[in-house]
């Protein structure tokens, strides 16, 4: 197995072997362990995949689960569909619109809102789909049953596992979120009230159970069973704008993918209201333009690039159920999310992000369910086509994304980290794609993040980014060491023989596995 590299602490996240199974990236090794013992129990990379997704809810419950949302690009290859489901959260029909008006007017941006209404507590939470999305993927294209796919992730709700230094970290960051709510303390704080620690053993047990009822009743037991009646108890109780009618009346979108090429490869991803087009306008106007040879000038190139599809993003990206793309902004997304992808030796697919988003801190009573607060992924004021509206779905940057080689899927891709999820993408699949350089290395490169008026880059890339940024006539910020706040991606590289790279970010100490 290869070593890892200085810049991250000698992690080993990456494997690179001819693939008998399949390959799975995640960002925690025992969820990673569980899409591995669903490709040895037969699973094909579309079981596997959302096995992690499941396992992911467990290990890293403040970031993903059964209260949150997100997006699934997909390649059946028996098939020969390509598909996306879009289970990102909406707007309750109850929902008073006067609650959420922005503080600052003039910000293209802005998130804060009186109230806070759009940050925390129950009035802060969209219509969960995760449940839903994960189970109709599932469903559609999957080859094992449901009770077999969840089975690990309910095996690590009940028996416990090691707390990740990434989910600690995430914990500590939120502390005053989890006191929020009693149950919300009790649930995800130690007994004594303190937090776990990266080392530490946890469970989750009353999760534990809610994976239970989903795996013996489906999606059913979210939206109009018994965890539903948990979760509208507690919103009637806190005066939250969820209803049963809300949960009942919830549907899964599939999507036609974006598409583009670079190099010959086609790109496919997902279609708005995720960013997930900008990536492949990015990279095809990168080769149009030509890059130049050295760091100086591929840095310049990104960073033009990037500035660009931003400029793209802001005049032409929201919920196409709602509005024609035009003049829309998001909201404050977070950089907590969950990413993970899947491929497989019979030629399946498939790659997930979902979130909830800075978590509500509102835990369903006895369910071990935290639920999302996406409703401050809107504008926060009316009048903008990211504007809050019954029934809609916020704009994204989550993009999990495919790369074909003819009709074989050779690459997937994705990644957690907010806006910082379009150029880790970007750089990643530039650097792999068009400059040849081995997947692992390509995650493990240095990155910069240029938006709007600043360009942020990791510690070590200051000395080229910093001269740039004064060119450009941006703010210059540096990134502590390698942050995952410039984002953590997952990611698998297929070979026409077989042969499978599967790279999990060290910045995350993510895991790639190859079986």
């Amino acid at each position: 197995m290869p070593e890892g590299g200085d810049a991250y602490g000698g992690w080993i996240g990456w494997e690179r072997a001819a693939m008998t199974r399949g390959a799975v990236a995640c960002g925690n090794p025992d969820a990673a362990a569980a899409g591995v013992e669903i490709l040895e129990a037969g699973g094909n990379a579309i079981d596997a995949a959302i096995a992690c997704a499941f396992a992911m809810g467990v290990v890293e419950p403040l970031d993903s689960g059964l209260g949150a949302g997100g997006f699934m690009t997909l390649h059946h290859a028996a098939s020969g569909t390509t598909t996306c489901f879009d289970f990102m959260g909406t707007v309750p029909a109850a929902t008073r619109y006067e609650l959420y008006q922005g503080t600052d007017p003039l910000g293209d941006y802005t998130i804060k809102v009186k109230g806070r209404h759009n940050e925390d507590g129950h009035r802060s939470v969209a219509v969960p789909g995760a449940a839903a999305g994960l189970c109709e993927a599932l469903e559609a294209f999957g080859a094992l049953d449901r009770r077999t796919v969840i089975a690990p992730a309910i095996r690590l709700a009940d028996s416990g596992f090691t707390v990740a230094s990434k989910a600690a970290l995430r914990m500590a960051r939120t502390e005053a979120m989890l006191d929020l709510t009693a149950e919300c303390r009790r649930v995800l704080k130690k007994p004594d009230g303190s937090l776990y620690r990266a080392g530490d053993r946890m469970a989750m047990p009353d999760y534990g159970r809610s994976l239970e009822a989903v795996s013996e009743h489906g999606p059913a037991a979210f939206y109009t069973g018994q965890l539903a009646a948990a979760i509208v108890a507690d919103m009637q109780a806190h005066d939250g704008f969820l209803t049963a009618a809300d949960l009942a009346g919830y549907r899964v979108v599939r999507r036609e993918p974006a598409t583009g090429e670079y190099r010959g490869r086609r790109i496919a991803t997902m279609s708005p209201p995720s960013s997930g087009g900008l990536v492949a306008a990015g990279l095809a106007a990168l080769e149009r333009q030509g890059v130049p040879d050295g760091a100086e000038g591929r840095a310049e190139a990104l960073a033009r690039s990037m500035l660009a599809m931003f400029e793209t993003r802001r005049t032409g990206l929201g919920d196409p159920a709602f509005v024609k793309p035009s003049s829309v902004h998001s909201g404050g997304e977070s950089t907590e999310t969950t990413s993970l992808c899947a491929m497989d030796a019979a030629g399946n697919a498939a790659c997930i992000t979902y979130s909830n988003n800075n978590h509500s801190g509102v835990v369903v009573p006895g369910t071990g369910i935290l639920l999302n607060n996406q409703m401050r992924l809107f504008h926060a004021w009316q009048g903008s086509p990211n504007s809050i509206a019954p029934g809609k779905r916020p704009a994204s940057s989550m993009m999990p994304t495919l790369v074909f080689d003819g009709a074989r899927v050779a690459m997937a891709i994705g990644a957690s980290g907010s806006t910082r999820i379009v150029t880790a993408l970007l750089q990643i699949m530039f650097h792999h794609l068009g400059r040849g350089v081995p997947l692992e290395q390509a995650v493990r490169e240095p990155r910069l993040h240029a938006e709007e008026d600043m360009l942020m880059a990791d510690a070590d890339y200051r000395e080229i980014a910093e001269p740039l940024a004064a060119e450009l006539g941006l703010r210059f910020t540096a990134s502590p060491g390698r942050d995952p706040m410039m984002a953590s991606c997952q990611t698998i590289a297929v070979e026409a023989d077989g042969t499978a790279t599967a790279v999990g970010d060290p910045r995350a100490r993510a895991q790639g596995r190859v079986v």
